[in-house]
């Protein structure tokens, strides 16, 4: 195994973080891990990526230009709670907007996923989710647990 570190910074243009320093970093290995920390340097939002990769070259990697195939972090969730996780990507995209800012700023799509799990009733249930802290529970949290109750009480109707 080998680490690989690449830092990017966001990109207004692309409306996110441009791939090639990181393809070019993994180039064609397999992704056996990978440890993100976000941070805002200059005024500009950068993420740093700890990868840890395989030795050996994957099998048919993406051609130059391709992308990796995305996996939906919602595809072992049920149903129902996909429809939560719709619900609070669509909020959380239209709040990002109105802000001004990423949306990743507000909850990773990884975050949005646990919250359906989890199905928080109180800010500090919220805040137990890697990664949600107090200044983020104290401006989203009500949002959220908005959302949350719905599903509860839709669950227990039906």
């Amino acid at each position: 195994m080998k680490i690989r570190v690449v830092t990017l910074q966001y990109s207004e243009g692309l409306g996110g973080f441009p791939e090639e320093d990181l393809q070019a970093a993994l180039a064609g290995k397999e992704v056996l891990e990978v440890r993100e920390h976000f941070f805002v340097h200059g005024g500009k939002p950068h993420i740093t990526l700890v990868c840890t990769v395989g030795e050996e070259p994957i099998k048919n990697p993406p051609r130059r230009g391709e992308k990796f195939p995305k996996e939906e972090p919602d595809k072992d969730l049920p149903e129902s709670l996909r429809i939560l996780y719709r619900d609070l990507r669509i909020w959380r995209n239209d709040t990002a907007k109105a802000a001004g800012i990423p949306s990743y700023l507000i909850f990773r799509n990884i975050q949005l996923v646990e919250i359906c799990k989890t199905l928080p009733k109180t800010k500090t249930a919220l805040k137990e989710i890697v990664g949600v802290g107090e200044k983020t529970c104290e401006k989203y949290g009500d949002a959220v647990l908005n959302f949350v109750s719905k599903v509860e009480a839709v669950s227990t109707d039906g």
